[in-house]
């Protein structure tokens, strides 16, 4: 039986359409609706109360961009958190770095995690199971804030978070929380934010990165583009401290001394590249 097209929205009034190959596989959490779709153009992808998260096809392009743009600005990264990430794929990537000794995912929902590890296991690949790998489930913001209190402080800092506004992650991205964030970077630490769609969130992607340039001394943006979300996404690269741009000899001496291959989005010239933003969105920015 031929299946009813999937809608992913990208905005109030405008949304991606989808061929979908099979039924979809529901999931009702206690925080949330989990949806596993398979789809002619982007194989398996998963959506959460109705937004699309990742998908098998392109998850490369936000998880390696999400990853590297910001471990391989550090010399030495050891101590990460990523904030959500429950599909397991930032955690994935971040362990390429021989670096990391302890990466924290503080994940609201354990159903995300056991949905996924069974019915989408390439985006994880097994990162839940190496010892590197601690699963905090439980509000990011209370799992941060107490182990700043313990006097932890972290390297890297991923956001891998639903919409900017959802009532489950509005309070991640607010002053205070940022603040936070701030404080719990080490001396060379990098925050990596999602700001967005600046096509389709514009407002979104505005307000968040003025909040940002508020509490942080420095930061670097990033244009990346993610088909499942519509093209065109925004990140930034958020530190304490005042930092140097990126060299990219330096990137690809910390890529090739870190042993990393096989990566298929990201690459140290794509890095510096992806700094370069057209003027409407310089404009939208400033």
């Amino acid at each position: 039986m031929k299946q009813p097209p999937i809608a992913l929205p990208l905005a109030p009034d405008v949304a991606l359409r989808l061929d979908a190959v099979s039924p979809p596989i529901e999931v009702r959490s206690a925080f949330q609706r989990i949806s596993v779709e398979h789809t002619a153009a982007f194989g398996r992808l998963y959506r959460l109360d109705g937004d699309a998260m990742a998908a098998e096809a392109d998850e490369f392009m936000i998880h390696e961009s999400l990853a590297h743009l910001a471990a391989l600005e550090h010399p030495s990264p050891r101590r990460a958190i990523i904030l959500g990430g429950g599909d397991g794929a930032s955690a994935r990537e971040l362990l390429k770095h021989p670096s990391i000794e302890h990466i924290s995912v503080a994940e609201l929902d354990p159903a995300v995690v056991s949905t996924l590890r069974e019915h989408m296991p390439t985006l994880a690949a097994g990162a839940f199971d190496n010892p590197r790998v601690e699963l905090r489930i439980g509000d990011a913001a209370r799992s941060l804030g107490s182990l700043h209190e313990r006097g932890k402080a972290f390297d890297l800092i991923l956001f891998d978070l639903t919409e900017t506004d959802d009532p489950a992650c509005a309070h991640l991205h607010d002053e205070a929380f940022l603040a936070l964030c701030a404080a719990s970077l080490g001396p060379a630490g990098v925050a990596h934010v999602q700001l967005g769609s600046p096509f389709y969130q514009p407002a979104k992607v505005r307000h968040l990165c003025q909040r940002l340039r508020r509490v942080f001394a420095s930061v670097r943006l990033s244009l990346i583009h993610v088909p499942l979300y519509g093209g065109p996404w925004l990140l930034a690269r958020c530190r304490a401290r005042p930092a140097p741009p990126p060299d990219v000899n330096l990137l690809q001496q910390r890529l090739e001394e870190r042993g990393i291959r096989g990566l298929r989005y990201y690459n140290p010239a794509l890095h510096l590249a992806s700094e370069a933003l057209p003027n409407h969105l310089r404009d939208l920015l400033a």
